[in-house]
């Protein structure tokens, strides 16, 4: 079962990041003088956007399947995957480069995450059986974390901008994910207990807040600082779920101190990684906005 929920949630990341991938291909070509209604329906036309929004539906779809075959503090922090991934797929269909330093960050990444699995093996937690007051509670906190950010992020300019609603963003999916994660039991009642659970229209209000976040994240224009927040504070927030509200559980003892190694391994490959992303993307874009050559 811990193993399917793995192999799923790993299957959620690569179709998230082949949606972003077919996503960022149809809005190469845009026109940047066209206005933000035409924009948008030029892009709904195009096979690739609609294709890509179909890969973030079957991601989210497979995320809630690996959320309840496994526990959040184990399938979450696979969702890191996506990051190379994406990258991956950018070179494969975008044909943008991936030098030395893009393959040695994934190979710290993917090490990283397998010595934090590895060494850190969760036990107990049943987000069924938690109390009203403790789901309560610690939605409070997120909500104020979130209020926090939010003006944090409005103050802010450039890269602190960027940083902020970046945080803001991966904080909403880890959320998001704890949500699903509490609405796992519901799915053998039904489609009427699933409507009936408060859970479902949590994670229909935090993906709103979550696209809001993400939005202004992006349109910071420094995606080299908002991405590690978009992809390190969604486990992280998670794994707090799981341990802090759900009951999870971990051994301390002389493990601990590999799945810290590993979970520093992360960090540092997310960093490097999402720099190497956002180069190849502004490379890809300089490139496609470039006038086309003279005739001979």
């Amino acid at each position: 079962m811990l193993l399917t929920g793995l192999v799923v949630a790993v299957a959620a990341a690569a179709a998230n990041a082949l949606g972003s991938v077919l996503q960022r291909s149809a809005s190469r070509h845009h026109d940047p003088t066209a206005g933000r209604r035409r924009a948008v329906l030029a892009l709904l036309r195009r096979p690739a956007w609609t294709a890509g929004i179909a890969g973030h539906v079957v991601g989210f779809v497979l995320q809630a399947v690996a959320l309840t075959l496994a526990p959040i503090s184990v399938a979450q922090p696979m969702l890191i995957t996506e990051l190379p991934f994406t990258l991956v797929l950018s070179a494969l269909l975008l044909h943008t480069p991936m030098g030395r330093r893009a393959w040695a960050a994934i190979a710290v990444m993917v090490v990283g995450l397998a010595a934090l699995l590895f060494c850190l093996v969760p036990s107990g937690g049943d987000p069924a059986a938690t109390s009203g007051t403790s789901w309560a509670v610690a939605t409070a906190a997120v909500v104020v974390v979130l209020g926090v950010l939010a003006v944090l992020g409005r103050a802010g300019r450039g890269r602190r901008r960027a940083l902020w609603f970046g945080l803001g963003a991966g904080v909403t999916y880890g959320f998001n994910a704890a949500l699903l994660a509490g609405l796992g039991p519901a799915y053998a009642g039904g489609v009427l207990e699933v409507l009936t659970t408060w859970q479902t229209y949590g994670v229909l209000v935090g993906g709103i807040v979550s696209f809001l976040f993400l939005q202004q994240a992006l349109q910071a224009h420094d995606l080299l600082w908002a991405q590690p927040g978009i992809t390190l504070a969604n486990p992280l927030v998670a794994m707090v779920w799981g341990f802090a509200v759900f009951g999870e559980q971990v051994p301390v003892d002389a493990w601990t101190l590999g799945g810290l190694v590993g979970a520093a391994g992360i960090v540092a490959g997310t960093v490097v990684l999402s720099r190497v992303e956002n180069e190849a993307v502004d490379d890809q874009g300089a490139h496609d906005d470039a006038p086309p050559a003279a005739p001979a």
